[in-house]
């Protein structure tokens, strides 16, 4: 959660002060499969957004709520 929580906030960061950075793939692809084993396929950047209701999916409805689901190990 914690990988998640720095990539999240400083995606939120980072597009409030209109500074462009793109959350990095191969880490949230690991949060997704750790955190979000329903995650749809996709780029997992954009995914990870949109599980945390921070962006839009293509076909999909804009998530208003989510939470955590950890997958077992």
């Amino acid at each position: 959660m914690g990988v998640a929580e720095t990539l999240l906030h400083t995606h939120d960061i980072t597009e409030g002060l209109d500074i462009p950075w793109r959350l990095p793939e191969p880490l949230a692809a690991q949060v997704l499969g750790r955190l979000f084993p329903d995650a749809p396929d996709g780029g997992s950047a954009e995914v990870l957004l949109w599980m945390t209701g921070r962006g839009d999916l293509d076909g999909r409805p804009h998530r208003t709520a989510w939470s955590w689901r950890a997958a077992v190990a």
